[in-house]
């Protein structure tokens, strides 16, 4: 089985995609792949943070002070990069399980030893501890969203691996076998990727679970982070918990991408055209989109075709959609009047309008679902309910790619199970149906959000872009949303922190960047997490700076500026949304009902123009307001008051 194993691997993870809007732009993974920012998260005042301390090695993934970890968690949001550095991980482990056949196999002379160092050279710019791997017999990967309904980790890797690599009934029920003696005597490493696509069983099980023979393997677990609450996984069930925040050097990425185009491969002005490239993302502030690697390919790409982007998250959509559109229909029109302003200048989009509202019917309808395991991952009888296929009589979603589709075969027969190719695509195209029908506010999301419970942190993402195409019904939305949010709310100091206040944000700045007017967003609890590290930001600075030059290792003088630049750009992000926070606050003072809020001396811009010293509340109108903490030099009170205020220091 390992030979049948690692042969399947090989064939399903060797390339990688770098353009989701090009079928053809395959490039290997170990080329093109660059190492993850990964960071160890620690438990402090009952909820996990980040430690600062990065994970560099495969060995401080599966060891915590040379014991090994049982549960692994790694979380990260849509696109970040959580399955690439699994199929990674694959790989690598397939790399050293050829070498130890190898040398088993292979005589002990010079040809061995260069065959072993010329694999290591490799990896030298990534988690190059391949030797960890080692312990691991064997490594199952599975892919949760393919088998919602299940809960038994044994019977998943059946369906997808087993089942995979062998076709007859009887090669099957002999591998059952294997399987099941080699999860019970050898040490296996169970790669579980997307836990927040999995609904289980909808009774005690939050995880898909291990029989209690199977106690040698270990889990490694990906997951966007809502759902780390939402499921109630319990802190004896996290060994160890880590952030992966996209890449570490996106523009090294940036430039990898451009080398694999055929325009630029083997080309003596590439460096000049990776130069411009990071001029076009500083000059439209789109650095922060790059740390995602799903938008990092999107961005390069438009660019290297002439279409430069800004802020938008709906524009970056809408572009990806109009890339998949022109693949299987080069017709082009724009809009007389865009419904929206993401469609401007698009050229794709109007000419397969009837294509993208029907496959934005069914986004919608399957995403809030009453049966949650069809959410995501569906078969042909419930894509006819929207007249998919009528309107598709040459499959034109899965030409496109925006669907795709994966034959699964049993001993009875053959059958197709289809999804969306990324769960975000199935978000905007949601959204976008919301934003053209307003009505399903009501007749639908209302009774979504009160069926499932914390169901308002899952459509945070529908909500978002909604945002950007249509702010009177994401007004809607996040009153409802808040109202969910307040009802879940329990005040209890110092853990006061409501679990809306940044889905609200990244809303606020998705209607700012699409130029929407009337944001009267509802958030009825503020707080405001003021991160520890940056108290520290002046001081490490004025250390750093006396001493940077006088670092005789490079490593560690780059280390040092890294961090400085770090700790500043968390500052630049924590007076980005006091600003933000206090213009959604102004619209909705007379339904706050908790306040927490720290604002330090600096001079901070209230409407992104002239500066201002202090950032100004006024509480006259707050007449629900329960409890109230306003904290730093950077506060001024204002208003007129009818009652007394008292002020502990």
């Amino acid at each position: 089985m390992l030979g049948d194993l690692t042969k399947y691997y090989r064939k399903r993870f060797s390339h990688i995609n770098i353009f989701p809007l090009d079928d053809w732009a395959e490039e290997k993974l170990l080329d093109i792949y660059m190492p993850p920012n990964i960071q160890l998260m620690a438990k402090e005042r009952g909820y996990f943070k980040k430690t600062g301390e990065h994970i560099l090695k495969y060995e401080h993934i599966f060891l915590s002070d040379t014991e090994p970890n049982q549960q692994i968690f790694i979380q990260g949001e849509a696109g970040y990069g959580k399955s690439t550095f699994l199929a990674k991980l694959v790989m690598d482990w397939c790399t050293i399980t050829s070498e130890q056949s190898a040398e088993t196999t292979l005589p002990l002379d010079d040809n061995t030893t260069r065959f072993s160092s010329y694999t290591q050279m490799r990896y030298t710019n990534v988690f190059d501890d391949l030797t960890s791997l080692k312990d691991f017999k064997f490594v199952f990967h599975v892919t949760l969203r393919e088998s919602v309904s299940q809960f038994e980790i044994e019977k998943m890797i059946q369906t997808q691996i087993v089942d995979s690599i062998y076709s007859s009934e009887k090669d099957r029920g002999k591998a059952y076998i294997l399987l099941n003696e080699i999860m019970k005597r050898e040490r296996c490493l169970v790669l579980l990727d997307g836990l927040d696509e999995w609904i289980g069983t909808g009774d005690h099980h939050n995880l898909p679970t291990l029989a209690d023979v199977h106690s040698l393997c270990v889990l490694l677990i990906t997951t966007r982070p809502w759902k780390m609450t939402e499921a109630k996984i319990l802190d004896s069930q996290i060994c160890k918990l880590l952030q992966l925040d996209g890449v570490n050097k996106v523009f090294e990425v940036s430039r990898k991408i451009l080398g694999c185009m055929k325009e630029f491969k083997g080309s003596q002005d590439l460096d000049k055209k990776q130069s411009e490239f990071e001029s076009y993302v500083r000059k439209f502030g789109l650095l922060k989109h790059l740390y995602s690697p799903m938008m990092l390919c999107l961005i390069v790409h438009s660019w290297t075709k002439g279409t430069e982007l800004n802020g938008s998250l709906c524009e970056k959509y809408s572009l990806l959609l109009e890339c998949l559109f022109k693949k299987v229909n080069i017709e082009t029109s724009e809009f007389q009047e865009p419904p929206y302003r993401c469609f401007t200048e698009t050229q794709n989009i109007q000419p397969n309008i009837e294509h993208l509202n029907r496959l934005a019917e069914a986004a919608f309808y399957l995403l809030f679902s009453d049966t949650q395991e069809k959410a995501l991952v569906f078969t042909i009888t419930e894509l006819k309910k929207f007249n998919l296929g009528q309107l598709d009589q040459e499959n034109f979603a899965l030409k496109s790619g925006i669907l795709s589709v994966t034959r699964k075969a049993s001993a009875l027969r053959s059958s197709s199970s289809f999804s969306f190719i990324h769960k975000s695509i199935q978000e905007f195209l949601a959204a976008y149906h919301i934003a053209c029908n307003t009505n399903v506010i009501d007749d639908v999301i209302f009774g979504y959000l009160n069926r499932h419970k914390d169901a308002y942190l899952d459509i945070s993402q529908v909500f978002i872009f909604l945002c950007g195409l249509n702010m009177q019904a994401a007004n809607k939305v996040s009153g409802m949303m808040d109202e969910h949010d307040v009802g879940c709310f329990h005040f209890e100091r110092p853990k006061f922190r409501s679990k809306l206040v940044n889905i609200i944000l990244a809303g606020y700045r998705e209607a700012v960047a699409n130029q929407q007017k009337d944001i009267l967003l509802k958030l009825s609890v503020y707080h405001l997490d003021f991160d520890n590290d940056i108290h520290d930001l002046h001081s490490i600075w004025t250390i750093n700076s006396v001493y940077y030059f006088n670092f005789d290792n490079e490593y560690y003088a780059k280390n040092v500026y890294n961090d400085i630049r770090d700790l500043h750009s968390k500052w630049t992000n924590f007076y980005n949304d006091i600003r933000d926070l206090h213009s959604i606050w102004t619209n909705n003072k007379s339904d706050v009902l908790y306040m927490d809020i720290y604002v330090p001396d600096r001079k901070i811009s209230q409407t992104g123009g002239e500066s201002a010293p202090h950032i100004e509340f006024d509480l006259s109108s707050c007449n629900k307001l329960k409890y109230l903490i306003l904290d730093g030099k950077g506060i001024l009170l204002s208003g007129n008051y009818t009652y007394y205020i008292v002020f502990i220091k």
